[in-house]
């Protein structure tokens, strides 16, 4: 444990537990046997980091936010497993981070993502880096989320779905199908609509990088393969979309 690293009284720490630099342990926290957590990293009342619980850099967790737990998953058999948060993760409220099923495995959110009260990500679900989890958002059993994807309240996801990269989810809804890199989608079961405009935007995408996604989308819909090879040729996002589409193995959320 460092020297610098703040622990409440009222904390509970296994002695092999390693805590960086400029740790802050508030009151009632719970840490394992095991347990590794980065620098300046904030644990808030009530947090619990049970073993296997690999955490990041500045990340800031809880009140009762709870990451390794035991996976819920029937083919577990209490292997050694992880759950990890990469540098500048934030979990609120009661958010909870299951460790994989199946020994060495994890599950992963990435760097500088949000996840709101009562989000659940379970085991061996992979969240890309600086995503938008919003509250009460339920991710099931080797679920992935793509980079800077945005998920709306209370939606949920079946085991093995995916969300491409940019995209984004409306709230409420239910997804057992993959939504498409840089798409909007929603309802129940959710269904595409289109282009992420407003998110896109915001992340810089103009121009002729823009069009051949607007193109890109309606091609999609209309199913014009031949349209999408075309536009492949000259843009690495519809490339990545086509190749997004052709891996999956659930089949990908029809249009509206």
């Amino acid at each position: 444990m460092s020297l610098t690293a703040t622990v409440h009284p009222s904390a509970v720490v296994a002695r092999d537990a390693e805590l960086g630099e400029g740790v802050i342990v508030g009151p009632y926290v719970t840490i394992e046997t095991g347990v590794v957590v980065g620098e300046n990293t904030v644990l808030e009342t009530g947090t619990v980091l049970h073993a296997g619980s690999r955490v990041g850099a500045g990340c800031r967790l809880g009140p009762y936010a709870v990451v390794g737990g035991r996976p819920m998953d029937t083919a577990f058999r209490g292997e050694p497993s992880f759950a990890v948060l990469e540098h500048g993760v934030t979990l609120r409220e009661f958010a909870t981070v299951h460790r994989a099923s199946g020994e060495g495995r994890e599950t992963r959110v990435g760097a500088e993502t949000l996840a709101m009260s009562y989000v659940h990500v379970s085991h061996n679900a992979r969240v890309g880096k600086e995503c938008t989890l919003t509250t009460q958002v339920q991710l099931g059993g080797h679920t992935e989320i793509g980079d800077y994807a945005v998920v709306g309240s209370s939606a949920i996801f079946h085991q093995h779905s995916r969300v491409g990269a940019y995209a984004m989810v409306g709230a409420g809804s239910a997804a057992n199908q993959d939504v498409l890199p840089f798409s909007m989608a929603r309802g129940n079961p959710a269904r595409h609509y289109r282009l992420n405009r407003v998110g896109l935007k915001r992340r810089g995408f103009s121009g002729e990088r823009y069009a051949a996604l607007e193109r890109a989308i309606r091609a999609f819909r209309h199913r014009d393969w031949v349209l999408l090879d075309e536009l492949a040729e000259i843009s690495d996002d519809v490339r990545g979309m086509l190749e997004f589409e052709r891996a999956s193995k659930r089949g990908v959320s029809s249009f509206f």
